[in-house]
């Protein structure tokens, strides 16, 4: 068995959703520069971690890009509902209206909430992407502007 390694958050919110998660079988053990490795419903699963999109003031958003232990790319993407409800597609409708009433509800008992949603992504729409976020991340001028188009121009990162 893996021995569980502290996690210290960025933020009380990251620390709170980390909780939560364990609450539901999702269990954080460990994470190096290039892999998380969680236990999920008691079955050790590891992340291959591609991509961490900061949160910024305009972003107002933060999102990580991972390939599963199946193989597959998804982004996993967390922040205020205001910001990721208008990000949505519209067949998520439904799940909007209960999730709002949702946090209506925790907002009236005083809690500040948060949104997480995840999309799958196609392998060769990443390459292409990775391109990019590498010229941009290793740009000697603009470096910030850059990664902002970059991440805006996508709207859904």
């Amino acid at each position: 068995a893996l021995p569980i390694s502290p996690l210290i958050s960025q933020s009380p919110d990251e620390g709170a959703l980390v909780t939560a998660a364990r609450n539901f079988g999702f269990v954080f053990r460990s994470r190096t520069p290039e892999t998380i490795t969680l236990v999920e419903m008691g079955v050790t699963k590891t992340y291959e971690l591609l991509a961490i999109l900061d949160f910024n003031n305009v972003r107002k958003r933060m999102s990580v890009i991972v390939r599963t232990p199946e193989g597959r790319l998804t982004l996993y993407c967390k922040g205020a509902d205001t910001i990721l409800f208008e990000l949505l597609d519209n067949s998520s409708e439904n799940l909007k209206e209960v999730t709002t009433e949702h946090l209506n509800e925790f907002a009236g008992d005083g809690l500040r909430t948060l949104v997480l949603a995840y999309k799958h992504l196609k392998q060769d729409y990443f390459e292409k992407w990775k391109i990019r976020h590498h010229e941009a991340s290793t740009a000697l001028e603009n470096r910030e502007e850059m990664l902002s188009e970059l991440y805006e121009g996508d709207r859904k990162s």
